[in-house]
């Protein structure tokens, strides 16, 4: 079997979808701007620098969804996908997905944003299988502010993809597979190291440690789009 495993945020799309979803549902929801503004942007400066804290980071995301019900952040939700990340989806990224599909390579969205936004943005490229963390839910469906099973940052992201390949293969009962993932992040580098053990791994709109890296173990490096800031968004 054939997996084309894609970041989100600055490889498919040039805006940070984590990011702006923090900023909108902290609107939505009447919290501290100021104060929560300040928190997502910390967070945001650490993960470009790939030094943050990953479970603080995913405590942060967790409880802010845990303060809301249920309904309402699907409405909000809806209405960020549909103003704030609908209108910035490249041609050039939904080209990128279809050439692979064409190839015979089934698309994956693998993104450090958790499921509860992501699933409503990868209809957006064609995509229909996502690897993310996922939010955990009570009886009731409301969010609980924890994780189900592992975050999907850095070493978090390779082990989910690898879980989700394996058991693909093991449904389809097909042992073959040949892996190809795209991002933009050094945070990624343990899911490239991993596709490219079983296919190729590239660097798209690379930030400049993961250049570095691309051009150190010869990975292909893509350039599709300008990446826009979260705050312009």
């Amino acid at each position: 079997m054939k997996f084309a495993i894609f970041d989100l945020d600055h490889t498919l799309l040039p805006v940070d979808s984590g990011d702006s979803w923090s900023r909108w549902l902290v609107r939505a929801a009447g919290l501290n701007v100021e104060k929560m503004d300040a928190q997502i942007q910390a967070y945001a400066d650490a993960y470009h620098r790939g030094d943050f804290d990953v479970d603080a980071f995913m405590d942060f995301q967790m409880e802010l969804l845990a303060q809301c019900r249920r309904r309402d952040l699907e409405v909000w939700r809806d209405a960020f996908v549909e103003h704030k990340i609908r209108p910035y989806v490249p041609k050039a990224a939904i080209d990128l997905v279809e050439d692979r599909r064409r190839a015979g390579f089934e698309p994956v969205l693998a993104s450090g944003t958790h499921q509860f936004v992501t699933r409503a943005i990868a209809p957006l490229f064609g995509i229909q299988h996502v690897v993310g963390a996922l939010p955990e839910e009570n009886e009731s469906g409301e969010f609980t502010g924890r994780v189900v099973g592992a975050h999907s940052y850095q070493e978090g992201k390779r082990i989910l993809v690898e879980a989700y390949l394996r058991e693909q293969l093991d449904e389809q009962q097909k042992g073959v597979m040949v892996l190809e993932a795209y991002s933009d992040s050094i945070n990624d580098v343990p899911l490239l190291h991993y596709a490219s053990q079983h296919g190729r791994a590239f660097a798209v709109n690379p930030d400049p440690q993961l250049r570095q890296e691309a051009l150190r173990q010869g990975w292909k490096i893509m350039e599709i789009f300008k990446k826009v800031k979260a705050q312009d968004v």
